[in-house]
């Protein structure tokens, strides 16, 4: 599915996906697109926090897993093989991240947002950019330029 950010008016378009019980998203304008289904291929020795890589529309993309990322063992892993690839948009690098499901897209005022929360561990802080008070529930607004950084 291709994202389409052209009709934002007003507010910002959060795309929000689920890992495990955990409600994640980052504003649509970072997101190029959703892919279900592709089977992503480990690569040797590389580091813990990329799932391996997977060919989306011709280009070879680092997935990067957010369970590992943000803590492993805090998100615990019940993966059954069902996840979806959201792919960031980026000049230099083609990124995805690795999630269980897609949630929705949501606008959020910016009266919603609050800053980080001070009990976030030093790894939380530097790639959680904010969090969203929703109707659908707390939202954990991802930070993509530090999660491109971490990818290279």
């Amino acid at each position: 599915m291709k994202i389409d950010d052209s009709a934002i008016v007003g507010g910002r378009q959060i795309l929000t996906w689920k890992i495990g019980e955990r409600l994640f998203g980052m504003d649509i304008g970072h997101c190029r697109e959703v892919d279900k289904d592709k089977v992503i291929v480990a690569v040797p020795h590389s580091r813990k926090e990329i799932a391996g890589i997977v060919n989306l529309r011709g280009d070879v993309v680092t997935v990067i897993d957010l369970r590992v990322l943000l803590g492993g063992e805090v998100l615990r892993e019940d993966d059954d093989g069902k996840s979806v690839i959201i792919r960031l948009k980026c000049r230099n690098q083609h990124v995805a991240l690795k999630a269980d499901s897609i949630y929705d897209v949501l606008s959020v005022t910016n009266d919603q947002f609050e800053g980080t929360p001070a009990h976030l561990s030093e790894i939380e802080a530097r790639y959680i950019q904010s969090v969203a008070m929703t109707p659908k529930g707390l939202v954990v607004i991802l930070n993509p330029d530090e999660i491109l950084r971490g990818a290279s």
